[in-house]
């Protein structure tokens, strides 16, 4: 599978199912409906973030990541309610799984910018470098032989 970060080229490594919390949180947060929602909310805010280089953000910068707060929140409210834990629980635990060395968990990120006001912000500097891309989020779903 393709991960839609990362250019489109190289194949998706889809983390192994070891039965943790990082593991459901990365299933769950990989959904084509999910990347749609991500994508149309990238497309309609990415030009208004530049890189101020520690300077001052104009408040609409927060606004647009309150709509994403919002966003998320909606999105995976259900699964924090099923699994008995906070957003910030769950993002701890797609941290230590990566830690830990398994680089296969990324989609937890987009929790993780849900809760803090600059992973919001450096997450938006990397749509708009490239360095992140859902545009082609069909893709996670295709393997490449």
């Amino acid at each position: 599978m393709l991960h839609p970060h990362e250019g489109h080229g190289p194949e998706m490594a889809v983390p192994e199912n070891d039965g943790s919390l990082a593991y459901r949180l990365e299933d769950y947060m990989l959904s084509g409906g999910f990347l749609r929602q991500l994508n149309e909310f990238v497309m309609k805010h990415l030009n208004k973030f530049e890189d101020v280089q520690g300077g001052e953000h104009p408040h609409e910068w927060h606004d647009i990541f309150l709509e994403y707060e919002r966003m998320l929140k909606q999105r995976v409210e259900a699964f924090l309610k099923a699994e008995g834990v906070s957003a910030e629980q769950a993002v701890v635990a797609g941290e230590r799984a990566k830690a830990a060395g398994n680089e296969d968990y990324k989609f937890f990120e987009y929790l993780a910018a849900a809760v803090e006001y600059e992973r919001f912000y450096s997450v938006m500097l990397e749509f708009k470098s490239g360095k992140r891309n859902v545009q082609r989020w069909w893709q996670c779903f295709y393997r490449e032989y």
